[in-house]
């Protein structure tokens, strides 16, 4: 799972900050990778601002989705896993 955030952007501060806690129930399962999109450099290399990935789909942001639903999407990658 990887989150690009850059944390002028009141909406994806909570799309991180919700994939994140929902990221840590799933313990060494799910590895949660913060791109810190605020440095220009990182910015430019990605040319993302702000996203959500999880295994290489992006999760629509907008508008935030819920707690809920991010958990959702996380146990349905995890359960093919298995």
């Amino acid at each position: 799972m990887t989150s690009f955030i850059n944390g002028w952007c009141p909406a994806q501060n909570i799309v991180f900050e919700r994939a994140q806690r929902a990221a840590t129930e799933f313990g060494d399962k799910v590895v949660f990778t913060e791109i810190d999109t605020f440095n220009r450099e990182t910015f430019l290399e990605w040319g993302i601002a702000d996203a959500l990935f999880i295994d290489d789909k992006e999760i629509r942001t907008g508008p935030p989705p819920s707690y809920e639903d991010v958990k959702k999407k996380i146990a349905k990658r995890v359960k093919k896993l298995k």
